[in-house]
């Protein structure tokens, strides 16, 4: 990542990172070591907005009725476990296939490193590696065959 990327990404002024490269060489070399796109990418789903129901099949947020301000993280992966299409569609159109996708990996990958699902008193065991998840792989596949980009 370029110092120009760091500063309009993360909002630090020039001067602070000439210093940073002076004074904090390691944090200003991890820095810059970093992907512009995909650290982008990982703010850009951290970001609140205000989220409308009325776009999906159902309110998954229940507690606000109508429409509210929410983690664009939390609606995408709320959304990802209904397994409804239209759904996934209105995500990928609203925030991007990429993003989508990058949810959807995230999700599963700390699902199977964690081991298990928990439910109501039963936890059920993941093995194998989480892309190979019958559930990933159509989920993955929708997002996919998405038309928007």
């Amino acid at each position: 990542m370029t110092q120009q990327q760091m500063s309009r990404l993360f909002d630090v002024p020039d001067r602070t990172l000439r210093d940073w490269k002076k004074g904090r060489k390691k944090l200003y070399a991890f820095l810059e070591s970093l992907d512009y796109d995909e650290v982008k990418e990982r703010a850009d789903i951290a970001d609140i907005v205000e989220f409308d129901p009325s776009l999906y099949s159902y309110n998954a947020f229940w507690q606000a009725k109508g429409k509210s301000k929410q983690k664009v993280y939390a609606v995408i992966s709320n959304y990802l476990s209904t397994m409804n299409k239209s759904d996934i569609d209105t995500l990928c159109e609203q925030y991007g296939k990429n993003t989508v996708r990058y949810v959807l990996n995230d999700k599963y990958k700390k699902m199977y490193a964690k081991g298990h699902i928990s439910t109501s008193g039963m936890d059920i065991p993941l093995v194998g590696k989480y892309n190979t998840n019958p559930i990933y792989q159509e989920t993955l596949k929708v997002i996919n065959d998405n038309q928007c980009a």
